[in-house]
This record gives C-alpha cells, structure tokens and sequence, in this order.
C-alpha cells in the first residue's frame, strides 16, 4: 500500500506543477492584455515568448511523465 500512496503523490506533484506553469502562462498574456490592450502580438513577442515558454514546460512535463522507457 505505500508503494501506492507515493504513487499518487507523483501525479499530484505533476499536476500542480503543470498548473502553476499554464497559470503562469495565462498571468503573462492577462498582464499582456492589461497593459497593450491585445492577447497575442506577432510583432512584438515580448511577452508571448515567456508565456509560450511556460505552456511548452506544461505540455513537456505531461509528456515526460506519461511517456515510460
């Protein structure tokens, strides 16, 4: 039974990580969105290069996980 129970920890952990990294993504372009007045801007990725970055950690933190060797 322990051997389930750090089992289930090992998912809440990712879970929570992959949160915080896609609710750090959306802070991001909120923050775009306050102060430019757009959600996304190909022209001046400023702020969408970090929030890009946090949701490809998100989406590689899924796939690492779920991939077995």
């Amino acid at each position: 039974m322990a051997g389930y129970g750090i089992m289930k920890l090992n998912w809440i952990v990712l879970a929570l990580t992959v949160l915080a990294f896609v609710i750090a993504g959306l802070l991001i372009m909120y923050d775009q969105y306050n102060r430019i007045g757009v959600w996304f801007q190909m022209a001046d990725l400023h702020h969408e290069t970090f929030a890009l970055f946090a949701f490809g950690l998100s989406i590689g933190t899924v796939i690492g996980a779920v991939i077995k060797k």
